[in-house]
């Protein structure tokens, strides 16, 4: 796979490696890095084509439910999971629309924490991590994904209907 490549219609893609660089150097400045998604490994949560954001983790410690940026330690390629288990400096990831987990991934193989979604020009659904909402909804978002769904749907109704609500 080519470093780097011009598509017409998508723009530029970069490699794994590539991106991994610039959202270190990014990083380094104490900034966010965005970027399009590619892939279906997150969704319903991101979904391909999505504008992410990764965060610098500074003294942040990742926990269950938040979606990490990462460079894979058997291969050369930089993912985006779900922090599913936490233990010492380790993490256990794994795309919520995959079939098995990543394993468990060091920490100094963090590249940041995932802290914002667009989707078509507009904030997708990602709470704040230290809402008491937000604590709720990732102790539960574990669970088999028909249940996220229905939690999402009415998070959605809610937004939705407040006027009609009170």
């Amino acid at each position: 796979m080519k470093a780097l490549e011009v598509q017409p219609d998508k723009g530029i893609s970069l490699s794994a490696p590539v991106i991994i660089e610039l959202i270190e150097a990014v990083h380094e400045k104490e900034a966010s890095f965005r970027f399009q998604a590619n892939g279906y490994s997150m969704t319903p949560a991101i979904r391909d084509g999505d504008i992410i954001t990764v965060s610098p983790l500074n003294e942040i410690m990742p926990r269950r439910g938040d979606v990490l940026a990462f460079r894979h330690p058997d291969r050369p390629l930089m993912l985006v999971h779900r922090v599913l288990h936490t233990m010492a400096r380790k993490f256990f990831v794994k795309g919520d629309n995959c079939p098995e987990a990543d394993g468990w991934i060091p920490a100094e193989n963090i590249l940041g924490l995932i802290t914002r979604v667009e989707r078509q020009g507009k904030i997708a659904f990602w709470p704040d991590r230290h809402h008491v909402w937000a604590r709720f909804y990732f102790r539960l978002y574990t669970l088999w994904p028909p249940v996220r769904r229905i939690m999402v749907r009415g998070y959605h109704f809610l937004k939705n209907n407040r006027r009609l609500l009170g």
